[in-house]
C-alpha cells in the first residue's frame, strides 16, 4: 500500500498516521492516537526505520510526550518505543517476546523439532536489528479501561496481544487480531500452550461483540468484523484438514508437513522458520485433541 503522512480520523477521538516499515511484508504499520482523559494513547511505534515518519505523526497530532500502548511484542509494533517513552503499557505476558530483543531466547527454542534457540536466533537475526531498548513496562489487564476503551487480552498471534474496544460506537482497534487481506501467524510458546486454541478463542470472543469499525494495525480499516473473523477461523480448519490428510499418509517430519501446507510461499530463511513454528503449533494443536503425537525423533503421525 501507500505510505502516507496524512493524519485520518476514522471516527472521533481517534487520530491514525501510517510509518513505513523495512520489512517485506508487512511494508507499514498504522499508529493510532485515542484521545483519553489523561491525554493522548499512542498505539505502537514501528520499528527501526520508522522514527522520522513517527516524529512527524506526533507531530501531526499534537502529542508532545507520548504515552504508549503496545499491542503486543513483535517488533515491528514496539522497536523504537524507548526512543520515546522510557515506560510503556502492555500486558506482562510480552516478556515473553522481549526475550527475543534481550537475547535471552530459551537454549531449548520453543517447540521440540523445530529448531533450537540458537538456530531460531540466527534466523531472525535481520529482525534483532530492528529494535532498540527494551521499555519498562506498565501491566495491562483485560478489562483495564483508558477512558472509554476497555483493554482485551486477546492471544495467540502472541501471547500479549491486546484489543481496545470502545463500546460507545463499537469501535475495535485489533492490533493483529483481524488483519485484513492476510492472516497472522500463530507461534508455539516456549511453555508448550496451545496458542493456536488461544487465538481462535480470542478471534470468536470478539466476532461476539456489536462492532461497526475495525482499525487493524495493517491494511485498511472496514466494517464486518464477524465477516473477517468466519474467514480466519475457516482458514484454520482448513490448516487443520492439510495436516490431518499428510498425517494419514504416514509418519512425516515436520518440515515435511510445513511444506505440505506452506509450499513454496515461505521461501526466505525468516518465513521458512515462521512457516515451520506455525505448523508446529498447528501440530501441538492436535496432539491435545489426541489427533496427532510426535515421536522421540521429532517426526509426527496420526494417532489412529
Amino acid at each position: 500500500m501507500t505510505i502516507s503522512l496524512d493524519l485520518h480520523n476514522p471516527v472521533p477521538g481517534v487520530i491514525r498516521f501510517t510509518v513505513p516499515l523495512v520489512l517485506g511484508s508487512p511494508d507499514h504499520l498504522h499508529v493510532h492516537v485515542l484521545e483519553t482523559p489523561e491525554g493522548p494513547l499512542v498505539v505502537d511505534t514501528g520499528a527501526k526505520g520508522s522514527e522520522s515518519a513517527f516524529e512527524a505523526g506526533l507531530t501531526g497530532a499534537k502529542v508532545d510526550t507520548p504515552r504508549v500502548l503496545l499491542t503486543h511484542g513483535h517488533l515491528d509494533h514496539w522497536g523504537i518505543a524507548a526512543q520515546y517513552s522510557a515506560t510503556v503499557y502492555a500486558h506482562p505476558e510480552i516478556d515473553q517476546t522481549f526475550a527475543f530483543a534481550r537475547g535471552d531466547f530459551p537454549a531449548e527454542g520453543v517447540a521440540p523439532g523445530v529448531a533450537d534457540g540458537e538456530t531460531i536466533m540466527r534466523a531472525f537475526a535481520r529482525f534483532q536489528e530492528l529494535v532498540g531498548d527494551v521499555p519498562a513496562v506498565i501491566p495491562v489487564r483485560d478489562g483495564d479501561r483508558f477512558g472509554d476503551w476497555t483493554a482485551l487480552h486477546t492471544p495467540g498471534h502472541d501471547p500479549a496481544h491486546l484489543c481496545l474496544y470502545r463500546a460507545a460506537d463499537r469501535t475495535l482497534v485489533c492490533g493483529d487480531l483481524l488483519l485484513p487481506g492476510f492472516t497472522p501467524n500463530v507461534q508455539p510458546t516456549a511453555n508448550g500452550a496451545d496458542t493456536l486454541a488461544a487465538f481462535l478463542a480470542s478471534v470468536r470472543r470478539v466476532a461476539a461483540l456489536p462492532i461497526d469499525l475495525v482499525l487493524p494495525a495493517h491494511g485498511e480499516a472496514y466494517a464486518d468484523a464477524r465477516g473477517r473473523a468466519q474467514e480466519l477461523l475457516d482458514h484454520h480448519t482448513r490448516r487443520l484438514e492439510q495436516l490431518g490428510t499428510a498425517l494419514g499418509t504416514g509418519r512425516m517430519t515436520l518440515d515435511a508437513l510445513t511444506s505440505a501446507t506452506f509450499g513454496a510461499r515461505a521461501n526466505t530463511r525468516e518465513d521458512r522458520m515462521l512457516a515451520l513454528m506455525e505448523t508446529y503449533a498447528h501440530l501441538n494443536h492436535l496432539r491435545r485433541q489426541n489427533v496427532a503425537r510426535q515421536g522421540a525423533d521429532g517426526s509426527w503421525e496420526a494417532t489412529a
